[in-house]
């Protein structure tokens, strides 16, 4: 987001205005030299700092009456601690922390505007600074920087920031994922990833968008769209680069003759259902050290209701085997007469479990059973992890 849009903002021009030194980082607002009291009854400096909610390049008022403070305990002019303050650590950004959560409602609506909010806290420490040093002030002189942090985003992430997970998140950077089949469950995956910091993200699909893919997979195409029958890849890269940056598309199926399309991944998602190829795909991913997910599902109709399996299959350097043996194998015969059953909530929940085992096998999630084979059996809604011996 430009810097000057954030800037001229009416909340953050009347801080300026008044002399605040105001940046924006990583999601948050942060004020820095604010003056405050020491246990000692010594002037130090420290900042306050907020997650924002920003609306386009607009700050929304009034979601929070919270904010963070770092420095060591600030205290009233006697070097007693605030009562408001209370410990409690924040990751801003990595090598950014605050120390201390301060609250201070002043009423059930909480504040009208962050200028208010700003204001009142820096207030409310500065002022006992300003007792035992006159020339201690929360204002210094306008001071404006909005660092960049190098996001894939086309705006900003407020959801991460406001949860206090920035650091976690930032170990999505340097990732460059490859998704190969966008027809149901790929579709959802793509959705999840896009909402990472991930580097990149290549669709591999040569086929069309069409109305049965309308039906399982996010969003809604209109009419007109599903006239045009656009190319599958190029339609999901143009909806999801409007969040993030690296998205990009390939028209093509992926076989024998074009593996070199997955040159630089870091991770793949197999969600296609080629059997026939994958097998190449497959010796291609474990001869170059690419770990990837397959996934796929059975769904069958019995009795006039539906019933089967969703499967993920995780296959990791050093951890191969259950990819090899647990992925199926190509079977004309079968799929002569096979319908192909997907379901958009089915196809959602394959994706998610494959992201989820994902952000656990990068270190996002944590993971105390590192399983290579997972089932969810739709009759029993229950969810098996299973490795071979």
């Amino acid at each position: 987001m430009p810097t000057a849009l954030l800037a001229r903002d009416p909340d953050l021009s009347r801080l300026l205005d008044d002399g605040y030194d105001v940046v924006v980082h990583a999601g948050h607002i942060i004020v820095r030299h604010i003056p405050y009291v020491t246990e000692n009854r010594t002037v130090e400096h420290g900042f306050i700092a907020y997650p924002v909610t920003i609306s386009g390049d607009r700050l929304v008022s009034g979601t929070d009456h919270r904010i963070w403070f770092s420095g060591s305990t600030p205290c009233d002019e006697h070097g007693r601690p605030l009562p408001l303050a209370n410990p409690e650590n924040r990751v801003i950004a990595e090598g950014m922390q605050a120390n201390f959560m301060l609250s201070s409602k002043p009423s059930p609506h909480g504040y009208p505007d962050e200028y208010t909010k700003i204001t009142a806290y820096s207030r409310i420490i500065a002022d006992q600074a300003h007792a035992l040093d006159h020339s201690a002030t929360p204002t210094p002189g306008a001071a404006w920087q909005e660092i960049e942090d190098d996001s894939p985003f086309a705006y900003r992430d407020t959801a991460t920031s406001r949860a206090g997970i920035a650091a976690v998140h930032r170990r999505f950077r340097g990732h460059r994922l490859v998704i190969v089949g966008l027809g149901g469950s790929g579709s959802y995956i793509l959705d999840q990833v896009a909402k990472t910091e991930v580097d990149s993200i290549l669709l591999i699909d040569g086929d069309t968008f069409d109305n049965h893919n309308a039906f399982r997979a996010p969003g809604a195409p209109t009419l007109d769209t599903l006239r045009d029958r656009p190319p599958k890849a190029t339609y999901l890269a143009s909806i999801y680069a409007n969040m993030h940056r690296g998205v990009s598309a390939c028209e093509q199926y992926l076989d024998e003759d074009n593996l070199d399309l997955l040159t630089g991944a870091t991770f793949v998602f197999l969600a296609s259902d080629n059997a026939t190829s994958k097998q190449v795909i497959i010796d291609w991913l474990e001869a170059h050290g690419v770990p990837f997910i397959d996934v796929g599902m059975g769904i069958e109709e019995i009795d006039g209701r539906l019933s089967g399996l969703l499967r993920v299959t995780t296959s990791l350097p050093g951890r191969r085997d259950a990819a090899r043996h647990r992925i199926p194998q190509p079977a004309p015969e079968r799929d002569a007469y096979a319908r192909n059953i997907q379901t958009a909530d089915l196809n959602a929940l394959n994706a998610v479990l494959a992201v989820i085992r994902w952000k656990r096998s990068i270190g996002i999630y944590a993971d105390a059973t590192e399983e290579s084979h997972t089932t969810y059996s739709l009759i029993t809604n229950e969810i098996a992890n299973e490795d071979l011996p």
